[in-house]
Formats: structure tokens, C-alpha cells, sequence
């Protein structure tokens, strides 16, 4: 598939709104594609793998980067759970193409008194083609000459996190 951010943008908030409503919770998520699979990746492991740290936007940076250049993907999204003042809570979808374009979207969602996302919109309320919600989106796709030392972790922490892809199929 040639079109991978054509693909997240349409594709990418309703199969994660339906891991959601399946697990009840909402976890940030990274996602690529390469020629045949949509891949997630859900970061509440980092800590698991990263010497009991999780993500910081450093980290999220590179390995996105790296990520997106071993898969040969050319859009990259991230969804997390965000909460306004109003303590409105919404999932923020972030689409970034190889070429710039940009894609957000938000759609909010419920908790019971258990904490557990009961539901959450399946339209969304905001769209915006020039706003990341998360600015460190923009980071995406930048030309990083990795030190041949933060690219072997990158190799090795993309060798540990390999299992824990949940990979879904691209239609063709």
C-alpha cells in the first residue's frame, strides 16, 4: 500500500477505538505500516524493556524514526488519552507522513466508576489538518545521523518489543 497516511487516517482511530472498548482502557499507542501490515505498538511496556523507564519524548523520537525507516513506512500515528480542564477526556489521534502532512483527530470517551472506558464517540469532534495535539508528532521524520551506539540500542529495543507488535493486516 502506497498511501499510509491516507490508510491511519481513515483506518487507524476505529481499530483502536475497538481495542479500547475491548480492554476498557485507553494506552498510548505508536503506529506504522510497511507494504503489507498496519503495526501498534503500545508503550506501557518501555518500562519493561527500556531499564524501568517508559518513553520520554527523546526516546519516542528516535524510535519512531528508526521505526518508520526498518519498516519503510511513510506516515507514522500516535494515540493517547488526554483530559481538558473541564476534565472532558478525549483520545488524541496524531497522523505525520514522511512528506509533512499532518492529521488530528479527537474523540472522547467515558469511564465508569472503576475507572474502565464504558464508550467512546465514534465520530470525532475535532479535526485539524495543521494542529498535532501532541506537538511531538512534528518530530517525526526528522533526519536523525544516529551514533552507531544509540543505534545498536535502537536495533536492541526494537528486537524486544518485535513479539509485542499487534499486527493487523492492510487491505488490498
Amino acid at each position: 500500500m502506497a498511501d499510509h497516511f491516507k490508510f491511519l487516517k481513515q483506518d487507524f482511530p476505529k481499530i483502536y477505538r475497538d481495542i479500547v472498548l475491548q480492554h476498557k482502557a485507553v494506552n498510548k499507542v505508536l503506529s506504522f505500516c510497511d507494504k503489507d501490515n498496519m503495526y501498534l505498538l503500545f508503550t506501557g511496556m518501555f518500562p519493561d524493556v527500556n531499564g524501568g523507564q517508559g518513553i520520554n519524548g527523546e526516546l519516542e523520537t528516535y524510535f519512531v524514526n528508526y521505526l518508520a525507516e526498518q519498516y519503510g513506512s511513510d506516515a507514522v500515528g500516535r494515540a493517547t488519552a488526554y483530559a481538558l480542564e473541564d476534565q472532558t477526556t478525549f483520545i488524541g489521534f496524531d497522523v505525520k507522513s514522511k512528506d509533512n502532512q499532518l492529521w488530528s483527530q479527537q474523540n472522547n470517551f467515558e469511564v465508569n466508576d472503576d475507572n474502565q472506558v464504558t464508550n467512546v464517540e465514534e465520530n470525532h469532534s475535532n479535526c485539524s489538518d495543521n494542529n498535532p495535539i501532541n506537538t511531538i508528532t512534528t518530530t517525526y521524520y526528522e533526519a536523525i545521523d544516529f551514533p552507531e551506539d544509540t543505534l545498536e540500542f535502537l536495533k536492541n529495543l526494537h528486537e524486544q518489543v518485535k513479539s509485542s507488535l499487534h499486527i493487523v493486516p492492510l487491505k488490498h
